[in-house]
This record gives C-alpha cells, sequence and structure tokens, in this order.
C-alpha cells in the first residue's frame, strides 16, 4: 500500500462519500478502510486539524497556502469546488 497523508486519506474518503462528513465520522472510515495509521491516542484531533490547515476561510498560524476544504456552518467538512 502506497504512503498517504491524513490529508489525502480525507479526500479518499470525501470523494467516496459524496457528501459533507463530520471529523468524526471521517476519522473513522480512514481507520476502517486503513488509509493512514495513526500514532496518537486521539487520531480525530489529528484530522480535525490536517483539516482546518488546508480549510478554506479558517486561519491558523499553520495554515497552509492551498485550501483544499471547506468547512459548513454545520461544522461538517467538503471538498471545496
Amino acid at each position: 500500500m502506497e504512503k498517504r497523508t491524513i490529508a489525502q486519506a480525507v479526500i479518499e474518503v470525501l470523494r467516496e462519500a459524496k457528501q459533507p462528513m463530520t471529523a468524526a465520522e471521517i476519522t473513522q472510515v480512514i481507520l476502517d478502510k486503513g488509509l493512514y495509521t495513526f500514532n496518537t491516542k486521539d487520531p480525530r484531533a489529528m484530522v480535525r486539524g490536517a483539516i482546518e490547515r488546508r480549510a478554506e476561510g479558517i486561519d491558523r498560524k499553520n495554515s497552509t497556502e492551498i485550501r483544499l476544504f471547506k468547512k459548513l456552518p454545520d461544522g461538517k467538512y467538503q471538498l471545496k469546488n
């Protein structure tokens, strides 16, 4: 299996789901499908951080220039169109 980043795993999950999902839902699919091996006690926090660093409209000191995701008002995430 190829080594992917958390962000790549999130993209794969959201593309397959074809609908917005919460960080908890995304994390569960990543774990269920073995898309990424987490070395932490709180994988959901890592997933949320990876998404929000790359999310449109969320500016953190560690945000990336490339925005791949969008956070919706209900707290779910989707791929940026």
